[in-house]
């Protein structure tokens, strides 16, 4: 396991002592994009639904208008 080194500028990143790597050790914030993304990957799937909401309702009219074409 690789060790963090505090930097003397800021308390909000540290390096990695292995990869020399900056690393951020906001975790507040690191919450807070997960819950965006969550967030966003639903709205994505409703967006998904509706699209496939609106196709079956276009296949429903066709439908609907070749029937009432065979009976008028």
């Amino acid at each position: 396991m690789s060790t963090r080194i505090k930097l003397t500028d800021t308390t909000k990143y540290e390096r990695d002592g292995h990869s020399k790597a900056i690393l951020s050790n906001d975790l507040p914030a690191l919450h807070a994009y997960k819950s965006r993304k969550q967030h966003m990957k639903q709205i994505e799937s409703y967006g998904d639904d509706i699209n496939n909401l609106k196709d079956e309702m276009i296949e429903i009219k066709n439908l609907l208008s070749k029937i009432l074409q065979k009976q008028g």
